[in-house]
């Protein structure tokens, strides 16, 4: 029996498809960098302009993230029935337009409406990256495809880093509206670009029972990554609907059409990935959140998180080497280092204090840099094609879901002591590496999809 695995690795190889593909879904993981990095100085700047109290700045920070998960949420059931492509474009749009009207924005209440609906939209797009690169890669390329994803995510921090000395004093005034409408340079990219060049995957068409379209497309990305005009044989076109067929035959008797993510086949890895979500989103939130207040106590400078970013691009290319080798690496230990390295890190952060803060912060986004590439492939090979969006999606919204609160909890502890949160934080590591030890079938350079027969 032939898989469309088995005729990604030995007919249409990697090539220029794959890597089109990845530098179109990654301007959209390198805006979720700038993002990232570009809230917590929004809040901040905000704050002091227009005088925010306590609750206010906790809000802002909340909104978006609540946008974000209503985002995802929405991804997860759109883009299986609209397509991944479809999906992609329209809200990589939409993004381009509410960025542009939250620079212009006057007022608190404009800002957090905007943020809103901004989460939506950008959530709704982000989480198809690792969606589109898993289904379009061998299995082994594909933690590599994967991570390079989390190189862009943290490239585009250190864009924004860099892009900070030019438009802001310090972490808490600068012309912030300047630099929203520079960051929105690279989702407009991505949108153009995916409107011409982005192509749906062929297992979505695989699994819509679009055969035709499907049998014309790997032809076509043959001949885009081979040279070779080159047609399918009768014996391949059978053998991937035989496949198709008892794919969807599993799907019924697991009643994935019926329970979905939550049938029983995968209830457990998704409670799993869902409690491994909820914590690593609450620990990197204590670092966006907190990290120019901590910063500007400590009378560090722009320069500082700069630094700090572009040592974590150094470690995520070391990631980038050793992801797809089941014996030094592999899903699994990727997240047990993590989890220990955030332990030790929290630990000593609260112990130590200022003397121990930059290279702690930088430990922890390291970890947790780690930690989001890794749970983004995990999420994708657990589950079917039939699941694969929904499983993801869901995933990033239960796991920014659990940081919408967070400012509500993390600022209070702040202001008791600067370094509590980090105390909280190294117990919620130590709960993460114990759910480590459960998780099992790591799919390191194993394909895609899978027959429990084979």
């Amino acid at each position: 029996m032939i898989s469309f695995d088995d005729l990604l690795e030995h007919k249409i190889k990697t090539g220029i498809h794959q890597f089109k593909t990845l530098g179109i879904i990654g301007l959209v993981e390198f805006c979720d960098g700038i993002e990232y990095a570009y809230m917590s100085i929004l809040i901040a700047i905000v704050q002091k302009e227009w005088d925010l109290n306590k609750q206010q700045t906790a809000s802002l920070g909340s909104i978006f993230l609540l946008g974000i998960v209503m985002g995802n949420c929405l991804c997860a059931f759109i883009a299986d029935l609209i397509g991944r492509k479809t999906t992609f474009t329209i809200f990589t749009g939409l993004s381009v337009f509410l960025i542009y009207y939250t620079s212009i924005c006057n007022s608190f209440n404009q800002m957090m409406f905007l943020r809103l609906f901004f989460g939506i939209v950008f959530g709704t797009s982000y989480p198809l990256g690792y969606v589109f690169i898993t289904e379009v890669s061998e299995p082994k390329y594909r933690g590599r495809f994967a991570y390079t994803m989390g190189l862009l995510f943290v490239v585009g921090k250190i864009y924004l880093a860099i892009l900070c000395f030019f438009y802001l004093d310090d972490y808490t005034s600068g012309n912030w509206r300047g630099l929203i409408r520079i960051n929105g340079i690279p989702v407009a990219l991505a949108f153009i670009f995916s409107l011409f060049f982005l192509k749906e995957t062929v297992r979505y068409y695989l699994n819509r029972g679009k055969y035709q379209i499907a049998y014309e497309e790997i032809e076509q990305i043959i001949s885009e990554n081979t040279g070779i005009q080159e047609h399918l044989t009768d014996d391949e076109k059978n053998g991937l609907v035989i496949w198709q067929d008892k794919q969807n035959e599993i799907n019924q008797i697991q009643q994935i059409n019926k329970y979905g993510i939550l049938s029983k086949e995968y209830r457990f890895i998704t409670i799993r990935i869902w409690l491994l979500y909820i914590l690593t989103n609450m620990q990197n939130m204590s670092i966006y959140l907190l990290m120019p207040f901590l910063f500007t106590d400590n009378n560090s400078g722009l320069s500082s998180m700069l630094y700090m970013f572009i040592v974590e691009l150094v470690f995520a290319i070391s990631l980038y080497i050793f992801i797809d080798d089941p014996n030094i690496g592999g899903r699994k230990m990727v997240i047990g280092y993590s989890a220990i390295l955030l332990i030790f890190a929290n630990g000593l952060l609260y112990l130590l204090r200022q003397k121990f803060l930059f290279i702690g912060l930088l430990l922890i986004k390291l970890a947790t840099r780690a930690l989001f590439s890794t749970l983004g492939l995990v999420c994708c090979e657990s589950y079917p094609l039939s699941l694969r969006s929904q499983g993801t999606a869901m995933a990033y919204g239960i796991g920014k879901s659990s940081a919408i609160p967070s400012p509500f909890f993390l600022f209070p502890l702040f202001y008791i002591d600067p370094y509590l949160p980090f105390a909280v934080m190294c117990l919620f590591s130590v709960i993460m590496l114990i759910i480590d030890c459960f998780i099992e079938n790591d799919k390191t350079m194993k394909p895609l999809e899978s027959l429990k027969q084979d």
